[in-house]
C-alpha cells in the first residue's frame, strides 16, 4: 500500500506541476505522428506481396484512394485521415513498421469512412480531420490518465469552434472498472480544458472509448451500470451499436 500512495502522490504532484505549462500547438507537417514510409519485412521470394504494394504506391499517387486487401494486408485509405494509408496485418508472412492498426482501430476508421460518405448532409458547413496518434515517444500522452495513449485525434471544424476528440477503440476486459482512470478520462480531460479555456475559448475538448468488447463479455461488469451509463461515461460500443455508434460519438462530441 506504501507503494501505491507513493505512486499516487506523485502523480498528483506531476499533474499539479504541469498544469500550468500546458499549451495548445498548431500541428504541423513534421509532427512525430505524420509516417512518411512504412517498412514492410517480407519473404523475399513474395514477389506477388511486391508487386501489389506498388500497385498500392501507385493507387496513392493518383489519388485514388480505396481500400486495398491482399494476403492479409489492408491498405485502409481514409481521405479525411492526414495521411495515406493506414495499414492492418492479418497475416504472418507479412512484418510491418511503424505497427499497424489492430483490428478494432480499423474497424473504427473503416467505420467512420463509410458515416461520412452516408451522411454528407451532416457535414455541410463542417470539416473533419483524423489522425493516428502514435505511441510513448512520439504520440501525445496523457499522465493524467496513467500515461494513457489514445489511438486516435479527430478534429472537427463548426463555424469558428474547434472540437477535439481522442479515441480510444479497445477491450474493456484488462480496465479495472469504470473508475479505470482511461474511462475517467472524460472528465479529466475536461479539466484540462478549463485549464487551456484562457488560450483558446473556442477550442472543446473531448475524450472516448470505443469498445471492441460487447457489454456482457466484460468481466468486471456486474450489470449494474446499463449501455445508456457507458456512453454517459463517453463509451461507445463498436459491436453492438456498429451503425449507430459514429454517429452517436459525433453528436456527443459537439454536445
Amino acid at each position: 500500500m506504501r507503494g501505491y500512495n507513493c505512486d499516487r502522490f506523485y502523480k498528483v504532484r506531476k499533474a499539479e506541476f504541469e498544469k500550468d505549462h500546458l499549451e495548445y500547438r498548431t500541428l504541423t507537417e513534421d509532427d512525430p505522428n505524420f509516417i512518411d514510409d512504412y517498412l514492410f519485412l517480407i519473404d523475399q521470394s513474395r514477389q506477388d506481396i511486391v508487386t501489389k504494394l506498388e500497385e498500392i504506391k501507385g493507387i496513392i499517387e493518383k489519388g485514388e484512394l480505396r481500400n486495398v486487401e491482399f494476403q492479409g494486408l489492408t491498405a485502409v485509405m481514409f481521405g479525411r485521415h492526414l495521411y495515406q494509408p493506414l495499414v492492418y496485418v492479418s497475416s504472418g508472412v507479412i512484418e510491418v513498421k511503424p505497427v499497424p492498426l489492430n483490428e478494432g482501430e480499423r474497424d473504427f476508421v473503416v467505420d467512420l469512412g463509410r458515416h461520412c460518405s452516408q451522411n454528407k448532409d451532416f457535414f455541410d458547413g463542417k470539416e473533419l480531420y483524423l489522425l493516428r496518434n502514435m505511441s510513448r515517444g512520439r504520440g501525445i500522452g496523457f499522465f493524467e490518465a496513467g500515461n494513457f495513449y489514445p489511438d486516435f485525434i479527430l478534429w472537427l471544424l463548426v463555424d469558428e469552434k474547434q472540437y477535439i476528440n481522442f479515441i480510444d477503440p479497445k477491450g474493456l476486459r484488462n480496465l479495472k472498472g469504470p473508475d479505470d482512470p482511461k474511462i475517467a478520462f472524460y472528465k479529466t480531460i475536461k479539466s484540462i480544458e478549463d485549464d487551456l479555456r484562457s488560450q483558446d475559448s473556442m477550442i472543446t475538448l473531448n475524450s472516448f472509448i470505443v469498445s471492441n468488447t460487447r457489454l456482457p463479455e466484460v468481466g468486471w461488469w456486474d450489470g449494474g451500470m446499463t449501455k445508456e451509463q457507458f456512453e454517459e461515461r463517453h463509451v461507445l460500443f463498436q459491436q453492438e451499436d456498429k451503425s449507430t455508434y459514429i454517429e452517436k460519438m459525433l453528436r456527443m462530441a459537439v454536445t
